[in-house]
């Protein structure tokens, strides 16, 4: 009886690190597209208002 708990607990743990991994890797790429996006909104930015003074 006291294995099967054991059993139950380990499967328990393993599905909920499963999650909190993908969690985390949905959090990393969501991050990472904010930052991505900054870092090419600079130089669009700088592209326009060179364009707008020529």
């Amino acid at each position: 009886m006291k294995n099967k708990k054991r059993e139950k607990e380990k499967q328990d743990g393993f599905l909920t690190e499963i999650l909190s991994n993908l969690g985390g890797y949905i959090l990393l790429e969501i991050i990472w597209n904010i930052i991505w996006n900054i870092l090419l909104f600079i130089p669009r930015m700088v592209i326009r208002l060179m364009k707008n003074i020529w």
